[in-house]
């Protein structure tokens, strides 16, 4: 769990630096045009139009595909190493997003794999490279040192981008195996690029020097590993009048037939989304099957979750609107401890565990009422008596718990899950309370890519411009992803998962606390909590904070340290 938490660390907090950088220009980035065709179909002008009136300009990337022409032959193949379909953590499907099929035939080949093939078959004709995808098999745990022996090897045929899995990325990190891209000589990589990370990875930038991983919408992993609670909405409108007090707001009542979950959408968007009221609804929607007086997994419950893996006790600590940690710059050159970095932006640990001690409090109140049930049967188990993570979907996919929690978004496309008749949909974490932020994380994000710190930076070029095309039109596999995931795009309610979305996507401001208290192996807050079934309050964190705080910040200094000084990549015989 450690190297997990470790490498979301490093991970999203160079991922962050990419967009930091974004103020800095190359020599040689073609300016924005708004040429037709490549870049979209909204641009493309009618045959018909007036040539004498029309817009005369040059898309960036016939710009961009002579320089790349102009490149050696070998430095325009490009590798790439993914891990195989369903043997890395998590089951990842990468290569389905990132790679595609060989050949596609129209309705055979499955929409998404459709679209990824027709993307990456254009980069690669404009831009005249040649990609080779190359799959690994390792067990868990054991990429990053492959990947470290291979690069710091300088294996002649190492692959020039890595992607998905990479555990261990803070020791790999640390030891300079990834490539600054920033540092390569006219690099065509757009860190002004819109895309749906921009806004939140700004926020969260607190280095603002390097840029050592890619991160957008074409390494769709990151999308899928959003923390998100997800809920029957079928089953909350069934249950509408047990249920409304908890959500309409004082002074308004439910008409006959009216969708509670109108009001439900509404009541978070609004910022009253709190541990409160899942508590309330967990209780109210509570129906004791099996007549023993207590919740017990045969039951209807408001809320079904595992402690097993810790996942769903992370999501709780460290996406309920509340920060553990701070964020400062050291501005005193004098401070002799810091005089080496005066001026750059840090992170610590805050000084008092008064915020641990609410969101314990707060996650208590809800496990300790009725209709909560949670788990601590190993993942695969699938039956009453082994109610691992599988039976969570299961008895969900059946209509008998409102919440699943907390799980990733990736989590929906569980074949189980595919099967309900209901209709379903997600929102955020609950908020310790109303006056917070939202707040969630990306869980595990180690499938981004990560460019091999021996290539050339010709090659570096090249893989540049090749990854932004595929970035600035990989937008349409995102949105069709959610509409095979999410039945909502053929209900009445497809408005209000989106405003979900939106809110989810704006919420990611805080996921570098969840990373940085992974630092140590004991204590994790999370597994602290997860241990006690969630049933753990502020009485006993309060110690372990205490005496446990300078430890873990001395740990960060040392990751902080270490990261300024990265070693930047050669730029000889360019």
């Amino acid at each position: 769990m450690l190297k997990r938490i470790v490498s979301l660390l490093l991970t999203l907090c160079f991922i962050f630096s990419v967009f930091a950088l974004s103020s800095c220009e190359k020599d040689e980035k073609p300016a924005e045009t708004t040429a037709p065709g490549i870049n979209g179909p909204e641009a493309a002008e009618s045959d018909t139009a007036d040539e004498t009136t029309a817009p005369v300009t040059t898309d960036k990337w016939e710009e961009l595909a002579p320089k790349i022409l102009m490149i050696a032959e070998r430095d325009r193949t490009l590798k790439i190493e993914c891990s195989e379909r369903q043997t890395a953590v998590k089951g990842s499907k990468n290569d389905i997003y990132l790679k595609g099929p060989d050949s596609v035939e129209e309705g055979v080949t499955p929409l998404i794999e459709r679209m990824v093939y027709e993307r990456n078959k254009a980069a690669a004709d404009l831009l005249g490279i040649k990609t080779n995808f190359v799959f690994w098999d390792f067990e868990f745990g054991e990429q990053q040192p492959q990947i470290e022996t291979v690069v710091q090897g300088k294996a002649a045929d190492a692959p020039d981008l890595f992607v998905n899995m990479l555990n261990d990325v803070s020791h790999a990190m640390l030891n300079g195996v990834f490539k600054d891209v920033w540092s390569i000589p006219n690099s065509f990589f757009d860190f002004k690029a819109e895309g749906w990370l921009d806004a939140w990875m700004h926020n969260l930038s607190f280095t603002g020097d390097r840029a050592y991983i890619l991160g957008s919408d074409y390494f769709i992993d990151v999308f899928r590993s959003m923390s998100v609670l997800a809920f029957n909405m079928s089953l909350m409108d069934a249950n509408a009048e047990e249920l409304a007090p908890a959500i309409v707001p004082d002074g308004e009542t439910l008409g006959q037939d009216e969708e509670l979950t109108t009001y439900f959408f509404d009541l978070v968007d609004e910022g009253r989304w709190t541990w409160d009221v899942l508590g309330k609804l967990c209780e109210a929607i509570w129906v004791d099957q099996d007549g023993n007086e207590q919740d017990s997994i045969y039951d209807q419950l408001g809320i079904l979750t595992d402690t097993y893996g810790g996942d769903a006790a992370a999501a709780f600590v460290y996406t309920c609107g509340l920060p553990v940690t701070v964020e400062y710059k050291i501005e005193d050159e004098t401070d002799e401890k810091y005089a080496e970095y005066h001026d750059k932006n840090w992170i610590k640990y805050a000084d008092d565990p008064t915020v641990l001690n609410l969101i314990f409090d707060a996650v208590k109140g809800v496990f300790d009422g009725k209709g909560s049930f949670t788990t601590a049967k190993d993942r695969p188990g699938n039956t009453p008596e082994n109610p691992g993570l599988a039976y969570h979907y299961t008895k969900f996919a059946a209509g008998e718990v409102l919440f699943i929690g907390s799980i990733l978004l990736a989590a929906l496309e569980s074949a189980s899950i595919q099967q309900l008749t209901d209709v379903f949909s997600v929102v955020p974490n609950p908020k310790v309370n109303s006056t917070d932020s939202y707040n969630t994380i990306i869980y595990n994000s180690g499938d981004v890519g990560a460019i091999n710190v021996n290539i050339n930076p010709r090659k570096g070029k090249t893989l540049s411009a090749y990854l932004q095309y595929c970035t600035e039109n990989s937008g349409a596999i995102r949105a069709q992803f959610q509409e095979v995931v999410m039945k909502y795009k053929v209900t009445t309610y497809d408005q209000g998962t989106d405003r979900m979305f939106t809110l989810i996507y704006d919420s990611i401001y805080w996921g570098r606390d969840y990373n940085v208290e992974g630092l140590n192996t004991d204590p994790r807050w999370h597994s602290k909590m997860r241990e006690n079934k969630f049933t753990v309050g502020s009485e006993f964190i309060a110690n372990l904070y205490e005496s446990n705080v300078a430890m873990k910040q001395t740990k960060l200094d040392n990751v902080m340290k270490k990261w300024y000084t990265l070693p930047k990549v050669e730029t000889e015989g360019n």
